[in-house]
């Protein structure tokens, strides 16, 4: 499926490269298999095309998962979740340097149990140290909501955001997103 689709995105983006934007790797990492599995699919749609990648990972509590190494590795520009992040100072180094932005999913991340409580984020944690993060829902029709509201109200409680926070937020939204000037 994941060669289908990088083949795909590839033979459109000759006659739609200002609508494809780049491929969006979203996978369940506790049932899929690791970024690794794909990375000679992803390569060669990378040196075919030059193809941003942007990988949907770091939301497990399996230690052993390895795909915040590939997806920096792959040179991603967004994180989606990054919620296990936090178990890697290194990788948060890294993530700072490369000016990589953390797409955080509060309500989603609540609602799965990867937290019990919005207060103990990691993304709170990661925001302090100067890691770049935008503020996104996931699946919110199958949870029942739309936009990104929700998702804004309780991490602005939660993590006891000003004006100025939640205005960095919104804009790192458009300024890490995949659209041109």
């Amino acid at each position: 499926h994941i060669t289908s689709m990088i083949q795909e995105i590839i033979s459109g983006r000759s006659f739609t490269k200002d609508l494809i934007a780049g491929f969006d790797m979203v996978n369940e990492e506790d049932v899929t298999p690791p970024i690794l599995s794909f990375v000679p699919d992803i390569l060669d749609g990378k040196r075919r095309d030059p193809l941003d990648c942007f990988f949907h990972c770091g939301e497990t509590h399996d230690r052993c998962n390895t795909n915040l190494f590939d997806a920096i590795l792959l040179g991603t520009r967004r994180i989606g979740h990054g919620f296990q992040l936090f178990l890697h100072p290194h990788l948060q180094n890294l993530v700072k340097e490369r000016d990589i932005c953390i797409e955080a999913c509060p309500v989603s991340n609540l609602l799965l149990g990867y937290t019990t409580d919005l207060r103990n984020h990691p993304v709170r944690y990661m925001l302090a140290r100067g890691i770049q993060a935008s503020i996104s829902s996931d699946d919110p029709g199958f949870f029942g909501y739309e936009g990104v509201t929700m998702d804004f109200l309780m991490t602005f409680v939660a993590w006891e955001l000003n004006l100025r926070d939640l205005k960095k937020l919104s804009l790192n939204g458009i300024n890490y997103s995949s659209l041109n000037e």
